[in-house]
C-alpha cells in the first residue's frame, strides 16, 4: 500500500509541473506599409530600431513611434542584414552569413535633437559644436569627468559650449537641491564656477545645506541673492524636463554626453575632440 501511495504522489507532482498555467494573451499587430520590397531585416539591440534591408537601402523604423525614420543609401546589392550587440554597426552578406566570401560592416550615426531650452550655456552660445551632459552633481563619474569637459571647452574656446541637464538620480539625496542651487547660480554668472566646485566636492554634499552654502561661499556668491533665487519655481520646475529630454533620448545613467546631438562613447579628452573635429568638418 505505501508504495502504490508514493507513485500517486510522484505522479501528481508531475502533473502539477507539467500542466500550463492558464493565461489569456492579447495580440497587437500593426502592418507598415512600405515602398520597396524587404529582403531581410534586423532589431537593434536594445530592441528600439528595425533596419529593413531592401534592394537599394537599409530602412530605419522606430518600432515604438510604428514609423520609418531614416534611410542608409547601398551602393551594392546583399540580401542578408544583422546587427552588432554593441554601437550603431550593421553586417550585411550577399549570400547567406556562411556562404559569402565577404562581410560588409556598416557604421552610422544617429544624430539626435536636444534642444538647448532654458539651460544655462558655459561658453560662446553661438559656437557651431555643443557638448550636452545629462549629469548628478552627486555622482562621482560626473565628477570625475567634468574637468575634462572644462579642458576641452579650452582646447576649443571659440568652437565649443557646453551645456548641462540636470538628471539628479533618486538615490542621490541632495542632488536635486544642488542642481537648482547650480541653476540659481546663473543669476550671478558662476555657473561653471559653482559647478566645477561642486563636482570637485561631491562627496561633501552628503552633509546638505551646510555643505552647500559653505560651497557657494567657496564660489564668491552672494549667499541672500542665492537662497532667494533658489525659491524660484522656474528652476525648480527645470528639472522634470531635462529628466523627460533625458528619457525621450536614451539616457539610463549619468554621466551621458552627446555632442551636436550624436552620443559620445570615448569619454576621454582625445575622444571628445575626434568627435569636435568631426563636427566642425561638417558644418
Amino acid at each position: 500500500m505505501k508504495r502504490i501511495l508514493i507513485a500517486c504522489s510522484v505522479t501528481l507532482a508531475l502533473l502539477m509541473v507539467c500542466t500550463p498555467a492558464m493565461a489569456k494573451t492579447t495580440t497587437t499587430i500593426t502592418e507598415v506599409e512600405l515602398d520597396v520590397k524587404p529582403i531581410d531585416t534586423a532589431v537593434s539591440a536594445d530592441g528600439k530600431s528595425a533596419y529593413i534591408l531592401t534592394k537599394k537601402s537599409i530602412l530605419i523604423y522606430d518600432i515604438n513611434k510604428g514609423m520609418i525614420m531614416d534611410t542608409i543609401p547601398l551602393e551594392k546589392k546583399f540580401n542578408s542584414i544583422s546587427a552588432a550587440p554593441k554601437g550603431n554597426k550593421l553586417l550585411l552578406t550577399s549570400k547567406s552569413l556562411f556562404g559569402g566570401k565577404s562581410i560588409t560592416t556598416i557604421s552610422f550615426t544617429v544624430t539626435l535633437d536636444i534642444p538647448v531650452g532654458d539651460s544655462p550655456i558655459i561658453g560662446k552660445p553661438d559656437a557651431p559644436v555643443t557638448l550636452t551632459v545629462f549629469t548628478d552633481y552627486q555622482c562621482p563619474y560626473c565628477s570625475k569627468g567634468f574637468p575634462t569637459y572644462e579642458k576641452l571647452l579650452e582646447k576649443y574656446p571659440n568652437d565649443l559650449n557646453i551645456v548641462l541637464k540636470h538628471f539628479p538620480l533618486k538615490f542621490h539625496k541632495f542632488a536635486e537641491q544642488a542642481a537648482i542651487a547650480a541653476l540659481a547660480a546663473n543669476k550671478q554668472g558662476k555657473y561653471q564656477e559653482f559647478s566645477s566646485i561642486m563636482f570637485k566636492n561631491f562627496r561633501s554634499l552628503k552633509q546638505g545645506e551646510e555643505a552647500l552654502q559653505k560651497l557657494a561661499k567657496e564660489a564668491g556668491l552672494d549667499l541672500e541673492k542665492l537662497n532667494q533665487d533658489r525659491k524660484d519655481k522656474s528652476f525648480q520646475q527645470q528639472l522634470p524636463k531635462d529628466k523627460k529630454l533625458g528619457r525621450k533620448v536614451g539616457v539610463r545613467g549619468v554621466p551621458s554626453l552627446f555632442i551636436n546631438g550624436s552620443k559620445v562613447n570615448d569619454r576621454s579628452l582625445e575622444g571628445l575632440s575626434a568627435m569636435v573635429e568631426t563636427a566642425l568638418k561638417q558644418k
